[in-house]
C-alpha cells in the first residue's frame, strides 16, 4: 500500500503542475490506450453476436442438418439459443453458403431474406422498393454461391411474371451465372446445391426453374422436364450415389493400412420403388365347428284278407264273394340316419412389402501403389549387415501382388452387400498396382507474400497497436518534462558524495556560498529544506571559523 501511496502522490503533483492544455492532451491519450486494448481483446474473443435467420425461427427438425452441415464445412463458432442460431457478425454469408451446399437450407428462407432487405425508407414508392429489395437480395445470392467451396464469383439475376388469361398465374424465373475457382468446371453437386439456394430465398420459385450457367463450362437450362435440372435429381441416380459414397468410404477404412490406397465402387440398384408380394398357406387338416345327428324310423303291415283280384271283381254291382281267399299279412320296417359337420380350414395369409433402390450388386476396384508391395518385399528380403537394400524387380512385385490379392479381396467382400447367385465374394472386388509417381512439389508462397497477406488480414490490429504505443510515447515524453527541483519535493543522492569523507562534503557545501548567483539566504534556505544536519553542521564550522 506504501508503493501505491507514493506513486498516487507522485501522480498527483504531476498533473497539478501540467498545464490546462497538457492535461486534456494526456486525458485524451490515455483514453486512445483503453479504447484501443479494449478493441484488441474485444476483437480476439468476439463470440455469436447475431441471428443466422435474422428473427426467423427455425424448426426444431432441421436443427441437426443444419449442424451436420456446418461440422463438414469447419464452422463452429456459432451457438443454438432456442430455435435461433447465433453466429460471429460479418460471416453470414460463409454459413448460408455451408447450407446450401449440402442442402439443407430452410423451408422458411425466403422470410429470412425479406426481413433483412426490407431496412428500406417506407416513403419510397412501392415499385422502387420492390426493385431495391430485388437487386439486393440478388446481390445477397451471389455473396452467398461466392461463399460456397471451389467458387470464384458468381451474378444472379431473376424475374417474376403473371400470364394473361383467367387464371393469371404468375411465373418466377432465375438465371445464375457461376464460374468456379480456376478453370475446373462445376459439378452436379453443386449445380444442384445453387439451384435449391435460389429457389428456396425467392418464394414461389421451383429448383427446375433456375438456369446455371457454368463460365468454365456448359449450362443447365432451366424451365421444366426439357433438360431442366440435373442427373442428381433422378431418385435412382441420386440413390447410386448415396449408396456407392457409404461402401467406399467403408472400404476406405477397410484398407487404412495401406498408403495411397484408390478405391472406386460400382453400385447397381433394384429399380423397382415399391414391391408386395401376399401369399396364403392352407392348413391340411380341418378343424370341426359343429356337428349335427339325425336319425328317423318308418314301419308298414299288411293285413292278411285280401278281395277277388282280376277284372270282374272291380265290376259294379257284383256280390263279394264269401270264399274269400285268406293270406298272411307282410311286416316293413325302414331306419335312416343323418350327420351334418361344419368344419374350417386353418390359413395363413402372408404380405411382404420390399422398397426398392436398394443396392443388388456392388463391385469395387482397387488400386494399390506399387511402393506398398516395395515395402513389402523388403521387410521379407532384408539386406545383409553391411550391404545396400536390395531393389525389386518387376516379377518380384508380381508375386507379391499375386500373393496379396486373394487376401484383399476377401477382406473388402465381407463389407460389401452379399448378392443372390454369387458364391464366391472375390469376383465383386478386383485389385490392381499402379505405379506411384511422385508429384513435382508446388512451390509456396515467397516472404513477401506472405507479409502482404499477413498485413492485409491484420492491419486493423496493428494500427490499434501503433495508435497505442504511440499515445504511450507522448504521455511518457510528458512526465519525463515535468516540474523538479522546489515543485518536486524529491531529495537526490549522488553516489560520489556517499563516497567522499564528511569533511569534504562539509566544504563542498560551503563552497556553494562563495559563488555569485542566489543569495546567501536563499540557498541557506534550500540547504536546509535539503539537508538539515549538514545545515546545521555547516553552520557550527562557518561560526568556529568566523571566531
Amino acid at each position: 500500500m506504501d508503493f501505491l501511496n507514493k506513486a498516487f502522490a507522485q501522480v498527483s503533483d504531476l498533473f497539478r503542475s501540467m498545464t490546462p492544455g497538457a492535461r486534456i492532451t494526456a486525458g485524451l491519450l490515455l483514453a486512445v490506450i483503453v479504447t484501443s486494448l479494449g478493441y484488441l481483446f474485444s476483437a480476439g474473443v468476439a463470440g455469436p453476436d447475431t441471428d443466422l435467420m435474422s428473427g426467423v425461427p427455425i424448426d426444431p427438425s432441421h436443427l441437426l442438418t443444419m449442424e451436420a452441415a456446418f461440422a463438414n464445412a469447419n464452422l463452429n463458432t456459432y451457438e443454438i439459443r432456442g430455435t435461433q442460431i447465433r453466429i460471429p457478425r460479418g460471416q453470414r454469408n460463409r454459413y448460408m453458403a455451408a447450407l446450401a451446399e449440402a442442402k439443407a437450407l430452410p423451408p422458411n428462407i425466403d422470410k429470412m431474406f425479406d426481413d433483412v432487405l426490407e431496412n428500406i425508407s417506407p416513403f419510397m414508392p412501392a415499385r422502387e422498393r420492390e426493385e431495391r429489395l430485388k437487386i439486393a437480395k440478388q446481390r445477397t445470392l451471389a455473396m452467398i454461391i461466392s461463399s460456397m467451396k471451389g467458387i470464384g464469383s458468381a451474378y444472379v439475376l431473376y424475374d417474376t411474371k403473371v400470364k394473361s388469361g383467367f387464371k393469371r398465374e404468375t411465373v418466377t424465373t432465375a438465371a445464375a451465372s457461376v464460374q468456379a475457382a480456376g478453370s475446373v468446371p462445376l459439378d452436379e453437386s453443386q449445380v444442384s446445391a445453387i439451384r435449391h439456394l435460389v429457389a428456396g430465398a425467392i418464394a414461389g420459385l421451383k429448383p427446375e426453374n433456375v438456369t446455371v450457367h457454368d463460365r468454365n463450362g456448359s449450362s443447365y437450362y432451366g424451365g421444366g422436364d426439357e433438360g431442366g435440372g440435373s442427373g442428381l435429381d433422378d431418385s435412382y441416380i441420386s440413390r447410386k450415389q448415396i449408396h456407392e459414397q457409404r461402401f467406399t468410404t467403408k472400404v476406405l477404412n477397410a484398407l487404412a493400412w495401406v498408403p495411397g490406397v484408390k478405391v472406386t465402387l460400382n453400385a447397381e440398384l433394384d429399380r423397382e420403388r415399391i414391391s408386395r408380394t401376399q401369399s396364403v398357406k392352407y392348413d391340411p387338416k380341418a378343424t370341426a365347428l359343429q356337428e349335427r345327428d339325425e336319425s328317423s324310423t318308418a314301419s308298414r303291415e299288411d293285413t292278411g284278407v285280401q278281395g277277388r283280384p282280376g277284372y270282374q271283381a272291380q265290376q259294379p254291382n257284383v256280390a263279394t264273394a264269401l270264399a274269400a281267399s285268406r293270406t298272411a299279412g307282410s311286416h316293413e320296417e325302414e331306419e335312416a340316419t343323418k350327420r351334418e359337420v361344419l368344419s374350417v380350414t386353418d390359413t395363413e395369409r402372408m404380405e411382404v412389402e420390399k422398397v426398392g433402390l436398394t443396392p443388388e450388386r456392388v463391385t469395387a476396384a482397387i488400386g494399390i501403389p506399387s511402393s506398398y508391395f516395395e515395402k513389402l518385399w523388403r521387410e521379407e528380403n532384408p539386406p545383409a549387415e553391411g550391404e545396400e537394400p536390395k531393389q525389386p524387380t518387376q516379377q518380384d512385385l508380381q508375386t507379391v501382388l499375386s500373393r496379396e490379392t486373394p487376401k484383399i479381396q476377401q477382406y473388402v467382400a465381407k463389407v460389401l452387400p452379399p448378392p443372390t447367385g454369387v458364391t464366391d465374394l472375390s469376383e465383386l472386388v478386383t485389385v490392381a498396382m499402379f505405379q506411384d509417381i511422385a508429384p513435382p512439389e508446388i512451390p509456396g508462397p515467397t516472404a513477401s507474400e506472405t507479409a502482404v497477406t499477413w498485413f492485409g488480414e491484420y492491419w486493423t490490429t496493428l494500427g490499434m497497436i501503433g495508435l497505442a504505443l504511440f499515445s504511450l510515447m507522448i504521455l511518457r515524453s510528458m512526465v519525463r518534462s515535468g516540474p523538479t527541483g522546489a515543485e518536486v519535493s524529491t531529495p537526490v543522492h549522488h553516489e560520489e558524495e556517499d563516497e567522499v569523507s564528511e569533511e569534504e562534503a562539509v566544504l563542498r557545501r560551503l563552497g556553494r556560498f562563495t559563488g555569485t548567483g542566489k543569495s546567501l539566504r536563499d540557498e541557506l534556505s534550500e540547504l536546509v529544506e535539503e539537508d538539515p544536519d549538514a545545515a546545521a553542521n555547516i553552520l557550527k564550522t562557518w561560526i568556529g571559523t568566523v571566531g
